[in-house]
């Protein structure tokens, strides 16, 4: 198991089975095993009988959200990430390094659009020309498999879909392009209301995947425009029954 943390930071990473008995340890310490808590206790995660201060705000989100988070993040064929957040009056972020390991950290709930906006890589690109591309929802469960070769196969399969706008294909062959994947779901008084935002980064420029009568379809956007989306994809105080957004 690792574990590594920093008690002057507050900075802590630590892979998901110290995640999840960290989790356990702050709403039920009795049940968690005496290896992991004595794990926990020399990395300095928890004393007292209790976890440190410092990460007790980004607890109390886990155990007690309004929302969750996800953010699905495929930078290269050889490069996937998952983050989680758990939205509440301070939020949660669970980080994925990419190495089997997390960051988790609490987070102002008004600072995560720019926790996604960063995840994600979201910056100005230039401005493909007016078009839209049709794609088959098959192609984008491709370009995010657990296989390697078949998001290799995605995205050859997303360059020719792209032959409307030849310089993002062609950064697509050359493997420079990035799908981002946000989604959001939270409980109301009339049911669960469930988000989501997905775009395709090429140095060419980037394109939202909106969807019609037609299925998925790829039209240009902007990092201002994608921006707005970010931030309308959260839960807000009217959704959520006037919760408070930010410490």
């Amino acid at each position: 198991m690792s574990v590594v943390f920093d008690a002057t930071t507050g900075h802590l990473q630590l892979d998901p089975e110290a995640f999840i008995g960290l989790v356990d340890y702050a709403t039920e310490p009795e049940g968690v095993c005496d290896e992991l808590v004595a794990r926990l206790h020399r990395a300095g995660v928890v004393s007292g009988g209790r976890p440190h201060p410092l990460l007790r705000n980004a607890l109390a989100a886990v155990t007690s959200s309004f929302g969750s988070l996800q953010v699905l993040l495929v930078s290269t064929p050889g490069s996937v990430t998952l983050h989680q957040c758990w939205v509440a009056f301070v939020s949660a972020v669970l980080s994925d390094v990419g190495d089997g390991t997390y960051e988790f950290a609490a987070v102002s709930t008004d600072f995560l659009p720019t926790e996604i906006a960063r995840r994600t890589g979201l910056a100005p690109r230039p401005r493909l020309e007016q078009a839209e591309a049709v794609v088959d929802e098959s192609l984008l469960d491709a370009l995010s498999a657990g296989s390697a070769r078949t998001r290799v196969d995605g995205g050859i399969a997303l360059a020719e879909a792209l032959a409307a706008w030849p310089a993002a294909a062609t950064a697509v062959r050359a493997g420079r392009w990035s799908l981002a994947v946000a989604d959001v779901a939270f409980p109301t008084p009339s049911g669960t209301v469930v988000r989501r935002l997905a775009w395709i980064d090429t140095e060419a420029g980037l394109l939202r995947v909106e969807a019609d009568d037609r299925g998925p379809v790829l039209v240009p956007t902007t990092s201002t425009a994608l921006w707005g989306a970010v931030v309308a994809l959260l839960p807000t105080d009217a959704e959520t029954g006037s919760l408070p957004r930010s410490a």
